[in-house]
């Protein structure tokens, strides 16, 4: 099995948090073992931001953000985010139906499927007070 991981960024997996903004490949993240709460149907295709809405010692929870609007769609608030423009200078939104939780591992590997560019120091995040609670 490939240790996504160590490709890219070997600190990713303790530096999660909650309102940390990662570029995730959805299929790496179900490969590696990530359940969502939509139908198959309905879940996020493709690379995607995804904002961490927890971050347990071993399970996280993620939800995938769009760039436009959607049926059942809300609007992420960009208040107190920080990082690459593409992150800060975009509008995104979230179906509050898709939650995904994945462990730590399965996230660092399917950010660096995703080749997501944070590194320590410089990640993406949005205001903690701003993330959305499901």
């Amino acid at each position: 099995m490939v240790n996504w991981n160590q490709l890219y960024d070997p600190n990713l997996v303790a530096d999660i948090c909650v309102g940390m903004v990662l570029h995730l490949d959805p299929d790496r993240l179900e490969a590696e073992g990530g359940t969502y709460t939509c139908d198959a149907a309905a879940k996020v295709v493709g690379q995607h931001f995804f904002v961490c809405l927890e971050a347990g010692a071993s399970v996280t929870r993620w939800l995938p953000l769009y760039t436009n609007p959607g049926p059942g769609r809300e609007q992420l608030s960009h208040a107190g985010s920080s990082g690459h423009p593409k992150w800060i200078n975009g509008a995104h939104y979230y179906h509050p139906a898709q939650v995904w939780v994945a462990s730590r591992q399965a996230v660092a590997n399917a950010a660096a499927r995703a080749h997501d560019k944070t590194r320590r120091g410089s990640r993406n995040m949005v205001g903690v007070a701003h993330v959305p609670v499901l």
